[in-house]
């Protein structure tokens, strides 16, 4: 490569900006919230179930004098449920703050937006509203969530259209 498409290289990775985000497992993938969105990590919790709610919610915790809803991310991507405790990120939206059930939580990675991809046009509808694109790591993809979008507000307004 020339120098001068090194020194191009560089100003575009210089240009990049750097995102905090912390990593959670559900099932076989890898996703990530940005540090920014989340209040606090409850470890080892068991949300109590909810009759007749809508699917997605995966039952009510106790949170500081609170009482929070949660959310299934398990079952927003068509998973089995799991048994035994998950962890919870406690995530804050415009809608309020809310947990977001995981199956276990990772390390805080810092992403470049160099290298962000959008989804694929080939995603289907539904988890196209839920993920905002991916960042492509040295061994892997992380797909990124987007808080706004799991918020059970906006999910069971979506639900009702």
């Amino acid at each position: 490569m020339s120098s001068a498409g090194t020194a191009l290289n560089r100003k575009e990775k210089a240009a990049a900006t750097l995102m905090e985000m912390c990593s959670v497992r559900v099932g076989q993938g890898l996703f990530g919230v940005p540090i920014k969105h989340i209040l606090e990590i409850v470890g080892s919790a068991r949300p109590q179930p909810v009759p007749l709610a809508p699917s997605f919610v995966g039952g009510l915790i106790h949170y500081r004098g609170d009482v929070l809803t949660t959310v299934s991310l398990r079952h927003l991507l068509g998973l089995p449920p799991r048994d035994g405790p998950q962890d919870i990120l406690v995530l804050e939206s415009p809608g309020g703050c809310f947990g977001l059930l995981v199956d276990s939580v990772g390390e805080v990675l810092a992403v470049s937006s160099a290298d962000h991809e959008p989804n694929p046009s080939i995603l289907d509808e539904r988890r196209r509203a839920l993920f905002a694109g991916a960042y492509k790591l040295k061994d892997g993809l992380l797909v990124m969530l987007d808080p706004e979008r799991l918020d059970p507000m906006r999910l069971g307004g979506s639900r009702a259209a």
